[in-house]
C-alpha cells in the first residue's frame, strides 16, 4: 500500500511600500540585497545570491571558495506580475536536478506605491519529508520579512 504525504503549501502574504515594478525588481534582480547569508546549501560561506532575470534563468548562490550552488531556475517570468521559480533543493537541503517544487510569487498593485506580494511554495510533498519541511514555513517568513524591509 502506497502512502502519500499531504503537505500544505507554505503561503505568505505581505504588503510592501513600493510600486509593483519596484517590488518585482527588488525580489528578482536585487535578491542579493535581502537574502540571508545563512540560508544556502553551499560548502563554504555564501557571498552572493543570484537570480538570472529571465525565463530559464539560473537561481544559485556564490561562495567564498569560488563555488556556486544551484537552488533552481526561473519557470515563469512575467514582469511585474508573476514569478515562478523551480526549487530544486530536497528535504535534506541538497540540490536535486530531478526534483521540482514551485515557488510562486504574485505582485499585485494596491496603489501607486503599495504592492501586495502573494507567496506560495507548492508541491512540498515531493520533498519526501526530511528536516526541511518543519523549518521552511518559519524560514520563508523570515526571508520575506527581510525582503519587505529592503523594498
Amino acid at each position: 500500500m502506497e502512502s502519500t504525504m499531504n503537505i500544505e503549501s507554505i503561503k505568505k502574504e505581505l504588503l510592501v511600500e513600493a510600486s509593483q515594478a519596484t517590488a518585482f525588481k527588488v525580489f528578482t534582480e536585487k535578491m542579493d540585497l535581502w537574502w540571508p547569508r545563512t540560508h544556502h546549501i553551499g560548502k563554504s560561506p555564501m557571498t552572493e545570491m543570484a537570480l538570472e532575470p529571465m525565463l530559464n534563468g539560473r537561481w544559485y548562490s556564490k561562495h567564498e571558495d569560488g563555488s556556486k550552488a544551484d537552488a533552481g531556475y526561473v519557470m515563469k517570468w512575467l514582469p511585474h506580475d508573476l514569478l515562478i521559480l523551480a526549487w530544486q533543493i530536497n528535504g535534506d537541503f541538497q540540490y536535486d536536478p530531478d526534483l521540482i517544487t514551485e515557488v510562486e510569487v504574485h505582485f499585485i498593485a494596491e496603489g501607486p506605491k503599495t504592492t501586495k506580494v502573494k507567496f506560495e511554495h507548492k508541491n512540498l510533498n515531493r520533498l519526501g519529508g526530511g528536516k526541511a519541511i518543519e523549518s521552511m514555513d518559519k524560514g520563508w517568513g523570515d526571508i520575506l520579512e527581510l525582503y519587505r524591509k529592503s523594498v
